[in-house]
């Protein structure tokens, strides 16, 4: 169950519009559910018109604002503060059973209660409504002043206690299970930036923006190298500066994205995403400082990706000394290194975007094998074009070089499932699949195999026949 959580100063607007027909007539008989003092439908507005559409909203909308005009406060935003109409949507994956109404009731006290919003037998809290106007979601519209009181109130942590409420009613009614709110999730572009991108035929500028930000970031070595591979690229960036002139944070902007007025629409490195604001890429950049540059990084490369492998192996076993989490990041950065060499690569890359981040409150440290990864992948970069060439994208030490990571990917997801991070993983597994199948379409026809350094051969074959025999003492995987 996926729930969403925006604030707005129009109660009225708000329920007009949820018993309203939608911007395209996708509302199909709205109707309220569930209210604060348990007469749920019988709030139902009543028909006043032969059209579904035709009711009188008045006296619904006035009992659901009375605390608020009683506290005296504006419909519309006069301070630049966050409005105090608390509007949470719900809404379970595709493959889920349809709720009945009373189920979603039930529901949404339940998120509510969980939420710190109106908790459970509070005759003076707040005033609600739940309104269904499909099968797959409900929306609850809440004005965030006391009855009892008429003073205006926020609820304490509301967005994680919500998602952990959804998650136990997941469990409950047997609906597919969401992720935890750990922080792990890409940040997600709003709907402005999805309408506007979708007009202009392009892909939301978040989203180009974080792959380029952190292709500038694994090829450089400090700021100046990193705004200089964004600005090659062709993106707009600024970096803001403490008086004595050390770098405090930067930002980016696509070119020919603009607001209203003209003036690019610039993102800080944090809205990018949460680990490229620029102290976290400083300390990336300090740790992967140490140690000297290969000359032939891709077997260098694969030697790093391969003892990483074993380090997360060892932490399963309680062996190791090394964070999976910060081999995990640094995995990354050979991810995105290799993403120039084919879309099979770039998509693995953006497979991994979550697997790669640790949770909300998780100390990272990232160790000799991460940083290995680290420099090798900055080496990657940077020698893409003048060392490897488009001739030999697809040559032995590649292939070798992807198999191995995706041999560390795996490696990656069993780590995290058995820390109950299912979504990680799965994240992890989807890269790892990626890369396998991008390796194995760079081997030769059925009938001849490449040789792969360090690997068993790589064959073709059809789907009937079993994979060649490993030979003894090989690492799986």
């Amino acid at each position: 169950m996926i729930t969403k959580v925006v604030h707005g100063w129009r109660v009225g607007g708000l329920v007009a519009y949820l018993m309203g027909p939608g911007r395209a007539q996708e509302h199909v008989r709205p109707r309220v559910i569930a209210s604060w003092d348990g007469r749920d439908a019988g709030w139902q507005p009543a028909q006043t018109g032969p059209g579904e559409f035709d009711r009188d909203l008045g006296p619904l909308i006035r009992a659901v604002r009375a605390p608020a005009v009683a506290a005296g406060l504006p419909e519309r935003d006069v301070d630049g503060k966050r409005g105090y109409v608390w509007h949470c949507s719900a809404r379970v994956a595709a493959g889920d059973r349809v709720l009945s109404d009373a189920e979603w009731a039930s529901v949404a006290r339940e998120l509510l209660d969980g939420a710190g919003v109106a908790t459970h037998g509070d005759a003076g809290g707040p005033r609600w409504v739940a309104i269904r106007h499909a099968d797959d979601h409900v929306h609850i519209a809440v004005v965030l002043v006391r009855q009892d009181s008429c003073r205006r109130f926020w609820p304490s942590r509301d967005y994680p206690r919500l998602r952990e409420t959804a998650q136990r009613i997941e469990q409950r009614l047997g609906l597919t299970a969401t992720a935890a709110a750990d922080g792990t999730a890409a940040r997600a572009p709003g709907r402005g930036e999805i309408e506007k991108a979708r007009r202009q035929g392009r892909e939301p500028a978040r989203v180009e923006l974080a792959r380029a930000v952190r292709v500038a970031a694994v090829a450089a070595d400090g700021p100046v190298a990193f705004v200089a591979a964004l600005e090659e690229a062709g993106y707009l960036v600024e970096l803001r500066r403490a008086p004595s002139g050390d770098p405090l944070g930067y930002k980016v902007a696509r070119r020919g994205d603009m607001t209203a007025s003209g003036e690019p629409v610039f993102y800080s490195g944090s809205k990018v995403a949460p680990d490229l604001s620029l102290p976290r890429l400083m300390r990336a950049w300090d740790e992967a400082a140490e140690g000297p540059e290969a000359a032939a990084p891709m077997a260098a490369a694969r030697r790093r990706v391969e003892r990483a492998r074993v380090a997360v192996g060892g932490a399963r076993s309680g062996r190791g000394h090394e964070d999976p989490d910060g081999i995990a990041h640094a995995t990354r950065d050979v991810l995105t290194a290799l993403a120039g060499y084919g879309d099979g690569l770039s998509s693995a890359a953006d497979a991994f975007d979550r697997g790669a981040r640790p949770p909300r409150g998780a100390g990272v440290r990232l160790g000799r094998s991460g940083a290995g990864l680290r420099r090798v992948a900055r080496q990657l970069v940077r020698r893409r074009r003048g060392t490897f060439g488009s001739t030999n994208d697809g040559g032995p030490a590649m292939v070798a070089l992807v198999l191995a990571l995706a041999a560390l990917l795996r490696e990656v997801a069993a780590w995290q499932r058995e820390q109950g991070r299912e979504h990680q993983a799965a994240a992890s597994l989807s890269a790892a699949g990626m890369a396998t199948s991008w390796a194995e379409t760079r081997t030769m026809s059925p009938a001849s195999a490449t040789e792969v350094p360090g690997h068993e051969m790589v064959t073709h074959r059809p789907r009937r026949d079993l994979p060649a025999p490993r030979r003894s003492g090989q690492p799986r995987g």
